[in-house]
């Protein structure tokens, strides 16, 4: 069985053998084809510049040693020879060297200087002594590339010219031949020979060359040498020469040790000025446990710049049991600087030891300025251990610190401190302490007990007990910022209180509740209250929760435009108008655009109204498209400002008009209306007929064409003082000769009760068709704009007061015309002025 088992084993090498030497066959037959291919190309004489140059580049990488010739012969092309270079420096094996050697004497300036460089890249032994030859030719002019060549060789032979060179050879070649020294001894350390190398470094750093030869070269040196490099090292950093300090420090990085780090530590303690800085910041880099107390004894040193180091380097290497050092260092205050490292190091530090030692280290401190900093980093940490300090330091009179432990407790007290909190709500005085007590309260109810807001009865009774307005008003703040709901009730109490700042600033703090749960009993106020101040501010407040609830979506859009309706009665300043429209431009709904539209007639809000309108322009396009593009012919005709009329005439443009939809009114002028220019006249974009002085007679404003099917939407408001406060819209109508003022036909009628009615106007004089009255008490806004449509087809005519259809009437007298003038009428014997807006009138078949 053995017997078979060994025969198996021999099978499976042989064909392994098999494999590999075909793998081998294979790969060479493929370096084969790729050679004859580029070599191919490079004899071609039409081929491209770039194709011979990409052939030379292929054949380093993939040629064999049949490209030999072929890039030899191009070594003195002028264009292809560095190429050319490239492909032989690639080929592995001597045919390619020996090319190099030979092309040699041939050539001369940059092709030579190349080649020469090329022999140092193969390393080519054998041209050592043709390179020595061009070292000593000055007419050469390649003997520092000769150098460079022998320095990549690195021979015995080699060696000797460059240290010969180095030592007496002719001024501009003895940097040169340092340079070269440098990659010979950089071949020997590599090739295990360090005696030959540290030989080399020394001659270079020993010489009087340029600083940054002997620097390199000492670098070189000390890492030759490894461990008995350190004496080397230590004396490179005591050099008052600047490079080899930076050196010596950039080295010590590479090879740290126990031995390093001990003699930086002597070296540290004996040193002094700028060479000890220059030592302790290299113990950051390379460290034994000694040199954690060589930087803590550093650390206390009566030099700032030392003891600024010596923090930073142990921020970088120390642990928990550096702790003291740091503490020591916040207590003594010195410097800015120092505390923020110390206290950087101590932020990171991991442990419930560092909290305890930090804890000891704030009951003890006197200082005002190091108790302030350890309150910070006691609030930084979470540090819950330190609550009996910092409610002690909450106490004291001192304001900076009482202020900084306040605010420390909202981060790290708990409910068992709550009482203690509370306590020092009441005794806090000034302004800035009450604040960060109020504000520890809330958090720490709000961060034990987020959902149930626990310790919320506590203030509420507080609150209710407190007689002090200045008192009761933190109680007050309190239960606000945590948004304590059971509060809602006395609060709202609170408002009637017969002492009017506190019941003022009271309504005013509401504002600031997390949810709009006040809102209804600010708008009760605001429209109640006696005290116009009081009334003022709440319902500042209430308009401030009914915007932030839009913004947060907290209720339906529905609530909120009732909530800004209801503020649009109470509002008298433009300021309070002004926060409606703000808030109105974040509900985009339909009825955010009823309410928002009147403000276009006033010259102190329009602005404010494009801009909130423009916000709601999917909403209000969506459900109210005609009423909306009048909006936008408004804005886009009378706005101010020419980026809003812009934008407006933007989306008018966009907005699909029904076949026939055109404006009665251009905004501007009457023009295509007559009528009496001293009753009519158009004042902010509105068409306004009568006066408040009196209106004698009936007066009408006609179109100067006649329409018989249409649908015919605008907008009115009638305002008056006595008499019969009244006028009408017209519609298939005419002119009266006489009395000249007068016109005959259909009216839809406006005011005096008779709102949404068809009247039959000095024809038959009487009405038509008339609505019930509690329609119209339900629909129509005294005063205030309201919208009508007046749709005529054939004998049919239809009358729609805010949407809502109030009149549907068949003319059943045939001898009626069907087509007529428009008309807008303000009635006589009244003192009422009318005005009407956004008219327009679709045609229909």
């Amino acid at each position: 069985m053995r017997y078979f088992m060994n025969l198996f084993a021999r099978g499976l090498l042989l064909a392994a053998v098999a494999c590999a030497s075909l793998a081998a066959a294979r790969a060479a037959d493929a370096q084969a084809d790729n050679t004859r291919k580029w070599v191919a190309v490079l004899q071609q004489p039409e081929a491209s510049f770039y194709a011979r140059a990409r052939a030379c580049q292929q054949l380093g990488e993939a040629g064999g040693p049949e490209a030999v010739p072929v890039l030899a012969a191009l070594l003195a092309d002028e264009h292809l020879s560095a190429y050319a270079r490239g492909g032989l420096e690639g080929i592995s094996g001597p045919a390619a060297a020996e090319a190099l050697r030979q092309a040699v004497p041939a050539l001369k300036g940059d092709r030579l200087a190349g080649v020469v460089n090329s022999l140092g890249v193969v390393r080519d032994a054998k041209s050592v002594g043709l390179l020595i030859a061009l070292v000593n030719d000055p007419a050469s002019g390649v003997a520092g590339e000769a150098l460079s060549a022998l320095g990549r060789i690195a021979n015995d032979e080699s060696i000797q010219v460059l240290r010969a060179t180095l030592a007496k050879g002719p001024e501009p070649l003895r940097a040169q031949a340092a340079a070269a020294c440098l990659i010979a001894a950089e071949k020997r350390l590599a090739d295990g020979q360090a005696e030959q190398a540290i030989a080399l470094y020394d001659a270079v750093r020993q010489s009087s060359l340029p600083p940054q030869f002997r620097a390199g070269a000492t670098r070189g040196a000390i890492l030759a040498r490894k461990e008995n490099g350190v004496p080397l090292l230590v004396e490179q950093l005591k050099s008052s020469d600047a490079a080899l300090r930076n050196v010596a420090l950039l080295t010590l990085r590479e090879i740290p040790s126990d031995a390093l780090a001990s003699a930086l530590n002597a070296a540290a303690q004996a040193a002094t000025g700028e060479l000890k800085n220059l030592i302790l910041l290299a113990l950051a880099d390379c460290h034994n446990a000694q040199s954690l107390k060589v930087l803590a004894d550093q650390s206390a040193q009566s030099d700032p710049a030392a003891r600024k180091i010596a923090l930073t380097a142990l921020d970088r290497i120390g642990g928990p049991a550096e702790t003291g050092v740091f503490l020591a260092t916040v207590a003594a205050n010195r410097s800015e600087e120092e505390s923020a490292i110390a206290l950087n190091a101590l932020g990171r530090l991991p442990g419930a030891a560092v909290d305890e030692r930090i804890a000891r280290a704030l009951a003890v401190a006197t200082e005002s300025g190091a108790r302030i900093k350890l309150i910070h980093l006691v609030e930084s940490r979470g540090m819950t251990n330190a609550t009996v300090a910092l409610l002690q330091m909450a106490a004291e009179p001192e304001v900076k610190v009482s202020v900084a432990a306040l605010r420390a407790l909202k981060s790290v007290a708990g409910r068992a401190e709550l009482p203690a909190l509370i306590s020092l709500v009441k005794l806090c005085k000034a302004e800035d302490q009450r604040d960060a007590a109020e504000n520890a309260v809330a958090g720490v109810v709000m961060r034990t007990s987020p959902k149930t807001l626990a310790g919320g009865e506590v203030v509420l009774a507080e609150f209710k007990q407190a007689a002090d307005a200045e008192v009761k008003n933190s109680w007050a703040r309190i239960l606000i910022a945590l948004g304590y709901p059971p509060a809602l009730p006395d609060l709202r109490a609170a408002l009637d209180d017969t002492r009017e700042q506190f019941a003022a600033s009271l309504a005013t703090q509401l504002g600031h509740w997390p949810d709009p749960a006040p809102v209804e009993g600010l708008f009760e106020v605001a429209r109640k209250s006696q005290r116009a101040s009081l009334r003022r501010r709440a319902l500042t407040s209430a308009i401030q929760l009914a915007t932030a609830a839009a913004e947060e979506h907290q209720r339906p859009e529905e609530t909120l435009a009732g909530w800004f309706q209801e503020a649009g009665r109470v509002a008298e300043s433009v300021e309070e108008r002004r926060l409606i429209i703000s808030g109105l431009g974040r509900v985009k709904q339909a009825a955010s655009f009823r309410l928002l539209a009147p403000y276009l007639n006033d010259p102190s809000l329009q602005t404010e109204a494009a801009i909130a309108l423009l916000q709601i322009a999917p909403a209000a396009q969506a459900v109210e498209p005609e009423a909306w593009l009048a909006a936008l012919e408004r804005i886009a005709a009378t706005a101010n400002n020419a980026e809003l009329r812009g934008q407006a005439a933007k989306l008018a443009a966009a907005i699909p008009r029904p076949p026939g939809l055109r404006p009665l009114f251009d905004g501007r002028t009457l023009a295509g209306w007559e009528g009496n220019s001293n009753v009519w006249r158009v004042r902010d974009g509105v068409v306004v007929g009568g006066s408040m002085a009196g209106n004698a007679r009936n007066e009408f404003l006609a179109t100067l064409r006649s329409y018989t099917n249409f649908v015919l939407r605008l907008e009115y408001k009638l305002i008056g003082a006595e008499g019969f406060v009244n006028g009408g819209v017209q519609f298939r109508s005419e002119r009266l000769k006489q009395p000249e003022n007068e016109m005959r036909g259909f009216q839809a009628d406006i005011g005096a009760g008779y709102s949404g009615a068809l009247y039959d106007e000095s024809r038959r004089n009487r009405f038509l068709a008339q609505p019930p009255a509690e329609q119209i008490k339900r629909l129509e806004k005294p005063g205030d704009w309201n919208r009508y449509e007046v749709r005529c087809v054939g004998r049919r005519a239809q009358i729609r007061l805010n949407g809502e259809l109030t009149v549907d009437y068949s003319e059943d007298d045939v001898t009626l015309p069907q087509s007529g003038l428009i008309g807008l009428q303000i009635h006589g014997g009244c003192q009422a002025e009318i005005s009407f807006r956004n008219l327009t009138l679709e045609t229909l078949p």
